[in-house]
């Protein structure tokens, strides 16, 4: 796998490519692309595939004006990187706050993608703007927390001590060690973890455009061949099914359910969702 960096207008944007073929952009959850390691792979035996850091995020730059971010000017960014590394079009695979930014991309950059994937567990592809953001600002809540500024610095301690405490919670999480036994591999993903959380900057301001952004209804303003993969996860069985919605909001779109065994589905379960992604791009 290769590195490399697109110059755009907005900042330098760092990405991951692998493979050979049509080109396909990958866009995270919160964190970085790093969390595509074990799918990039096996997309890439049938793709040229690009996993992007999003601007503020990895190692891309920081966004230029935080304060007034959308999730179009993040879109816009996709396409600015296209441009620099010479891409006319291009499947997109969204994650979480990636499928936003695809839907923005489907939406008013039609002539630069060929097939959109959207995926995210239920909070994140509610079709309704207000339910999506309470079931999302309730699971992301504690990444949020802004504290007043002072001219004694007080506020700077409590942002290391919070700061501290999250790092601390995901290196001690306990979460993917099955049968007792901590392998390399484990170890290796909660050092990707915890620089992934050191690395964001403003995150905050990238939850607001989140917010702001209604997703259900840019559905309707989508013009390409979508697919939809709704993770359901446990604690989130009290929330109902969006794939039917969604698609139905999509000419030809697309549905696709896959059920969380436990841990992170995107790692444990990459096989199916490569399945998916490969299926729905070359049928």
């Amino acid at each position: 796998m290769k590195r490399g960096y697109a110059d755009t207008p907005q900042g330098q944007i760092h990405y991951y490519v692998e493979g050979e073929g049509e080109p396909l952009i990958m866009m995270h959850a919160t964190g970085s692309s790093r969390q595509f390691w074990k799918l990039q792979p096996l997309l890439a035996q049938h793709f040229k595939v690009y996993a992007f850091d999003t601007l503020g995020c990895g190692g891309s730059d920081d966004l230029q004006d935080p304060e007034t971010v959308s999730i179009h000017d993040l879109a816009l960014s996709i396409t600015q990187a296209m441009d620099s590394l010479g891409i006319q079009k291009t499947h997109i695979f969204g994650l979480h706050t990636g499928n936003k930014i695809g839907a923005e991309l489907g939406a008013a950059f039609p002539d630069r993608i060929n097939k959109l994937i959207l995926i995210g567990n239920s909070h994140s592809i509610m079709a309704d703007q207000q339910e999506l953001n309470d079931a999302l600002g309730h699971v992301v809540a504690s990444s949020l927390i802004r504290y007043p500024e002072d001219e004694a610095g007080t506020h700077l301690w409590k942002t290391w001590a919070h700061d501290f405490e999250r790092i601390a919670q995901t290196w001690w999480d306990t979460t993917p060690i099955v049968e007792g036994k901590l392998t390399p591999q484990i170890m290796e993903r909660r050092k990707v973890r915890v620089m992934d959380y050191l690395q964001l900057r403003e995150n905050h301001q990238i939850y607001r455009a989140i917010f702001s952004f209604d997703f259900g209804k840019r559905m309707y303003d989508i013009k390409v061949p979508t697919l939809i993969i709704e993770t359901r996860v446990p604690s989130e069985a009290h929330l109902p099914g969006q794939v039917e919605i969604l698609a139905g909001r999509v000419p030809g779109g697309k549905g696709a359910t896959v059920i969380a065994r436990g841990g992170n589905a995107m790692e444990s379960q990459a096989d199916e969702y490569a399945k998916l992604a490969v299926d729905f791009i070359k049928g």
